[in-house]
C-alpha cells in the first residue's frame, strides 16, 4: 500500500524520525494508526459507559477483542 501524506504530515514524521523517536516513517505510522484505532475503542466505550450499558466485564473483553481482531472496523454486540 501507498498512501500520500500532507506536507506537514510528512514533515512531522521525517522529524520524528530524525530525532529517533522512530525508527522509520513505517513505525511512525503505524504508531499513528494504532493510536486512532485505541482512540476510537475508548470513544466506543465511553459511550457505552455513558449509555449506562449493562455488559459483564466478560462481555466486554470480548467486545474489545472482536474490535482489535476486525482491524478497528465496527463489529456487532452479537
Amino acid at each position: 500500500m501507498e498512501i500520500e501524506l500532507t506536507p506537514d504530515a510528512a514533515r512531522w514524521v521525517e522529524a520524528e524520525v530524525a530525532s529517533g523517536t522512530y525508527p522509520s516513517p513505517e513505525e511512525a505510522v503505524r504508531q499513528a494508526v494504532d493510536q486512532l484505532r485505541l482512540s476510537a475503542l475508548r470513544a466506543k466505550i465511553d459511550a457505552a459507559i455513558a449509555g449506562g450499558g449493562r455488559n459483564t466485564s466478560e462481555e466486554a473483553l470480548h467486545f474489545v477483542q472482536k474490535y482489535l481482531d476486525s482491524g478497528g472496523r465496527s463489529v456487532d454486540d452479537g
